[in-house]
């Protein structure tokens, strides 16, 4: 009985360090992870949105700092390419608007009355991971500041015209516009966009210009048309491509399904 007591502390010792090897051994195999949860944007095109969460994404430094390009969150699973008669591949995604809005809801175009960033701006912009910052260095691109969106959350894609006038370019979006309602080819009640209305935006005296308009493809009428006949044009928004009332445009060239531009000479 004596031996026994003597020998019970020694073996409480041994346990005890054994439970404390065991258990540095479980946290050396299971570190700590930093949370990500909060590392993502929601992307929302078409009534519809997509959670794209930063790990998924391919990283970069910038200044020091963990980044993704803009582009990345806006992949061609989301807006398909279009292809043409010929089978050649066109980048849709040229054909809309990038609104980047943040948590509190701030954003370039929606607070400041900026335009919204186009697709050639996302290959210049990248996001920080750990603040969700969105930046465009003035290295690369001349914007101002209220585009580099604090704690950066989703991104709203809308269809957009380029309107070419004076030798520059001028983004349209449609959301902005109110859409009346027409009788399509099929005759029937279909809502669409006026394109004098898309025109009217930017230009104050259309009357003494001429038009076109060329698809993403550069396909579109071989002549110009006058105001009065540019403004029979529509575009249907369910059936997503452009129809003229006037009875001498007629043909494939004024039927486009994905117009890019609006030519004002």
């Amino acid at each position: 009985m004596i031996k026994y007591l003597s020998t019970f502390p020694l073996y409480f010792t041994i346990l005890f360090t054994l439970l404390i090897v065991i258990s540095c051994s479980k946290e050396e195999n299971n570190p700590v992870t930093s949370d990500d949860s909060d590392k993502y944007f929601m992307v929302y095109f078409n009534n519809d949105s997509v959670k794209v969460e930063f790990k998924n994404l391919s990283k970069f430094v910038a200044d020091g700092e963990e980044a993704i390009e803009l582009n990345h969150f806006i992949d061609t699973s989301l807006i398909h390419p279009f292809i043409d008669k010929d089978t050649v591949s066109h980048d849709s995604r040229s054909l809309y608007s990038y609104q980047i809005e943040g948590d509190d809801g701030f954003s370039a175009s929606g607070s400041r009355g900026y335009a919204n960033n186009i697709w050639d701006h996302l290959f210049l912009g990248h996001v920080i991971t750990s603040s969700r910052q969105v930046i465009f260095p003035d290295n690369k691109i001349d914007l101002p500041g209220a585009y580099n969106v604090k704690t950066s959350r989703r991104i709203y894609i809308h269809r957009k015209f380029d309107l070419d006038f004076t030798d520059s370019v001028h983004i349209v979006d449609l959301n902005k516009l109110t859409p009346v309602q027409i009788l399509n080819p099929d005759n029937e009640l279909e809502e669409a966009i006026p394109l004098n209305d898309v025109v009217t935006t930017m230009v104050s005296n259309p009357g003494i210009y001429n038009y076109n308009i060329i698809s993403l493809d550069n396909f579109g009428p071989t002549t110009d048309m006058t105001w009065d006949q540019f403004q029979t044009g529509y575009w249907l928004l369910s059936s997503e491509k452009t129809m003229f009332t006037d009875t001498t445009l007629v043909g494939g060239r004024y039927k486009l399904k994905v117009l890019e531009k609006i030519l004002i000479k």
